[in-house]
């Protein structure tokens, strides 16, 4: 068993993992409307259909940001800021949300995880997930103990 040290995210930190993990999964849409915008540049006489893809190209990629920063800075997601710490079994999470609310999580509940350079996700769904930034761990040990008892079994599963 270990527990992580109590922490926050910001909101800097939540926008960048969430970039990341769109990006993880679908940079090659991103890729090729870009690449089909650059072309269009280049190409001497364009009509309107065009034009008008060219600039989708680039502003969509724009809009999806936007669209996220929106959702992180939203006050209804209060609960992704708030300090929380986690007790990790290998049969059960128990997390700690503020003062008052935990909540218990069996391991065969999760069905899917992801590491990130600093983060680790561990998916109760298709949208829902509990985050373990790598910083949170006491020790190396622990982090090791983690990757080891709970992150890869369930990767493996």
């Amino acid at each position: 068993m270990i527990k992580t040290k109590k922490f926050q995210l910001t909101k800097k930190e939540y926008f960048s993992f969430i970039i990341r993990i769109l990006l993880k999964k679908q940079w090659w849409l991103y890729a090729f409307i870009l690449l089909i915008s650059i072309a269009l540049i280049f190409k001497d006489k364009k009509d309107y259909t065009e034009n008008s893809i060219m600039v989708f190209g680039f502003f969509y990629p724009l809009v999806i940001l936007f669209h996220y920063w929106r959702f992180v800075n939203s006050k209804e997601n209060r609960a992704f800021f708030a300090e929380m710490q986690h007790e990790v079994f290998t049969d059960k999470i128990i997390s700690t949300i503020g003062e008052t609310s935990e909540s218990t999580i069996a391991m065969q509940n999760f069905i899917k995880v992801l590491e990130l350079k600093d983060l680790y996700l561990l998916y109760v769904s298709k949208s829902q997930c509990l985050y373990f930034p790598k910083r949170v761990f006491e020790s190396k040990e622990d982090e090791n103990w983690f990757k080891n008892e709970v992150f890869l079994k369930i990767k493996n599963k």
